[in-house]
């Protein structure tokens, strides 16, 4: 059975990727986990037994708030089943513990919420973008004020390196909700341009799913990103899907940021990100 982690820390900013979780679940009929990542100092006069007694009530009433607070979204959702399971892990680095976690019981995405960053966050990364950067669990990250909404058509943005590959996974998330594919590639000025009827056939057969493809010229005076930016603002799809680099010097982390990592930050829509397979 599939499994979907979402991730919270009980802040209101956390709500909008449960409410998401709980609707993906639903509809792919997976099994659904809510994670809350923890870290606790043991005083240096406290004894072991203090500390583990202290620990155990932390849990006991976070367990107990954590409950309520997802229970509200259930209610909120009209849910009448609150499907799902809670699960609290110890680790003083909270990306850390979502991906240790995630890797080691298979589950097939993370979600987590996204409220943007200023400057000095952007440098240093904020949870989400930490996880797109180095997870190999693929991420879903909700925008904060986002309102939940079927997820009618997937974006897919391509580079066109391994296409094939990345094609089938996009597939595999948008076939169980019934969506629509939408592969894009911003061509540039020197590209031969494909005649879309005989690509997007050669896709569907490739993909086994229909796939719409979008092959818009490259505004070589905008960023890439705002490119994109335009065509999601044109067509309104449901959920962004890119396929990122994390292999990259930590000079290009601080001052090349990478696509998916730079629309987390002000996304209006879900983006769901795979690592690139050949880096």
């Amino acid at each position: 059975m599939e499994k979907i982690l979402v991730t919270t820390d009980q802040s209101a900013n956390s709500k909008a990727a449960i409410r998401f979780a709980i609707a993906l679940a639903k509809q792919r009929k997976a099994q659904l986990t809510v994670l809350h990542v923890y870290h606790l100092l043991k005083p240096f006069k406290w004894t072991e037994q203090q500390f583990a007694a202290y620990t155990e009530e932390f849990c006991q009433k976070t367990t107990s708030e954590l409950t309520a607070f997802v229970a509200k979204i259930y209610h909120e959702l009209k849910e009448p089943d609150m499907d799902y399971q809670l699960v609290l892990v110890s680790n003083m680095d909270v990306v850390e513990g979502i991906i240790t976690y995630a890797s080691q019981q298979g589950y097939a995405y993370i979600c987590i919420s996204t409220r943007g960053a200023g400057a000095v966050r952007k440098l240093f990364g904020t949870h989400t973008a930490k996880l797109i950067s180095s997870s190999p669990v693929p991420v879903i990250s909700v925008p904060r004020g986002y309102r939940l909404t079927p997820v009618k058509e997937v974006l897919y943005a391509a580079d066109m390196t391994d296409y094939e590959v990345e094609l089938k996974k996009v597939a595999d998330f948008a076939r169980p909700l019934h969506a629509t594919v939408s592969m894009v590639h911003i061509s540039y000025p020197y590209e031969l341009l494909w005649d879309k009827a005989v690509a997007e056939d050669t896709l569907r057969k490739k993909a086994n799913y229909d796939i719409n493809l979008l092959t818009p010229p490259r505004d070589l005076v905008n960023a890439l990103m705002e490119d994109l930016e335009l065509i999601i603002k044109k067509r309104k799809p449901s959920l962004l899907v890119l396929f990122t680099h994390q292999t990259r010097s930590l000079f290009d982390k601080l001052f090349l940021p990478s696509n998916a990592e730079t629309y987390s930050f002000h996304g209006k829509i879900p983006m769901l990100t795979y690592k690139k397979e050949h880096q």
